[in-house]
């Protein structure tokens, strides 16, 4: 490792990959290592360190970060860095494997042990990865900002106890664990003093917060105690649609909690969950729909899908496009099923050609844009909330609505300028362009 003495400016940069829960993580080890005296700056200001969060949960994100991860060791030979240090998903999954291929990398870390990550970079020490206890931050570690000003995560939970035959999260992540509701609102107000309107509660599965703890889930009692801080958006993301009871939904009752709804459905064809080994069929699932709906009127539907899983036949498929067609799903995410080693459905007979897959997602998305065109429609003519996230061009400003989460569901372009100052400002929705909405102030 290049190393400088303690006396020195010691920087630090990040390129954060995969979901918004690797952005806490990072935004968590900054904050740590801005309390062992580093600077965190652009990865452009030739820092001592790039630190690359990676992610490994499919094969293209895994191809990303073997990118990243590439570029970063071609930036330090040719001496625009000091040191990489590579952390995260994909290094936990393959610790071993990965360990020839990237030996040039000066830390190659996973998910845990993140204290001891932060001493290793800061003292410029070699350290060995021994993944002792799994890792739950808490508010007791400051995070710099890695979002816009006034939106931000917290991450309510960690890891997992599902057993979905294509997901390697578990193996990743270990098992589902909260943290606990006086950390999480003591959190949530120290964003709130930070200027954060929008608010985003994230975890790999939202709906069970505090069920590793008790028999019920304590996600009603965070909403509700979330919602007396007076965030302007109070979001939930992420809700395992078979662990969705009427008392979950109680909770999205409480003021400023959006009703906006998560709900990885993954599909709806009965043999296909049994082989996913996920809950729910179409009728299941259009009931909790039905029932969404009759409670919050203005409710806005996210899910997403797997086609081409094993043993996935036409008649499944079209199960499938019939039942987002019948629930009318605002939102859709639409992934071709991908082949995790030492997951059960890795082994699975009956996979689809890679033609068939991409076909039969491509009708998925078909659906999808019939359904948001319509969704959008509905939206022209009203006045709603707008969250303004950055300067536009020709002089306007780029930004969301409530309707929309963060980076899954586009964004709104208002004919003003950006003022990195404002709050969130009303707009009357004008028009759309496919995802992206149109406004003016008001």
């Amino acid at each position: 490792m290049n190393k400088k003495k303690q006396s020195e400016r010691r920087t630090a940069s990040f390129v954060s990959l995969g979901c918004f829960k690797n952005t806490v993580d990072s935004e968590v080890l900054a904050g740590m290592l801005t309390q062992r005296g580093m600077e965190i700056v652009s990865e452009y200001e030739n820092p001592d360190w790039l630190v690359v969060n990676t992610c490994g949960f499919i094969r293209d994100a895994k191809e990303e970060s073997i990118g990243e991860i590439l570029a970063a060791l071609e930036r330090k030979e040719k001496r625009e860095i000091g040191n990489v240090a590579v952390f995260g998903c994909l290094i936990q999954r393959y610790h071993e494997e990965l360990k020839a291929t990237f030996a040039k990398a000066d830390i190659l870390w996973g998910v845990n042990d993140m204290e001891a990550l932060a001493e290793a970079i800061a003292s410029g020490q070699a350290a060995v990865y021994e993944d002792r206890e799994p890792f739950l931050y808490s508010d007791r570690n400051q995070r710099p900002a890695f979002t816009t000003r006034n939106s931000s995560f917290v991450k309510i939970s960690e890891g997992c106890s599902m057993a979905c035959s294509f997901c390697a999260i578990p193996q990743i992540r270990g098992p589902f664990r909260s943290r606990t509701v006086p950390s999480l609102l003591r959190e949530a107000e120290a964003l709130k003093k930070r200027g954060v309107e929008e608010l985003n509660l994230i975890s790999q599965n939202s709906t069970c917060f505090g069920k590793d703890r008790e028999a019920r889930s304590r996600l009603p009692l965070l909403l509700k105690e979330m919602a007396g801080l007076g965030f302007r958006w109070l979001r939930v993301l992420y809700l395992m649609p078979e662990e969705v009871t009427p008392e979950i939904l109680d909770g999205f009752e409480q003021p400023t909690v959006l009703p906006y709804f998560d709900l990885p459905f993954q599909h709806v064809a009965p043999g296909v969950l049994k082989r996913m080994n996920r809950g729910g069929n179409y009728e299941k699932n259009l009931r909790l729909v039905r029932e969404i709906r009759k409670r919050f009127p203005n409710a806005v539907l996210r899910s997403t899908f797997i086609v081409g899983f094993p043993g996935e036949s036409e008649a499944d498929f079209r199960q499938l496009l019939d039942f987002c067609s019948e629930a009318a799903l605002e939102r859709i995410g639409a992934f071709a099923f991908s082949p995790e080693e030492n997951t059960p459905s890795f082994a699975l007979p009956g996979r689809r050609t890679p033609a068939t897959v991409e076909q039969r997602r491509r009708q998925l998305l078909d659906v999808s844009d019939r359904n948001m065109r319509r969704f959008n429609k509905t939206l022209v003519g009203k006045v709603l909330a707008f969250l303004p996230l950055a300067p536009w061009s020709n002089g306007k400003t780029i930004g969301r609505v409530w309707a929309q989460a963060p980076e899954v569901d586009g964004l709104c372009e208002v004919k003003t300028a950006f003022d990195e100052r404002s709050a969130m400002f009303p707009i009357r929705i004008s028009g759309f362009r496919n995802e992206m909405l149109l406004g003016e102030k008001q």
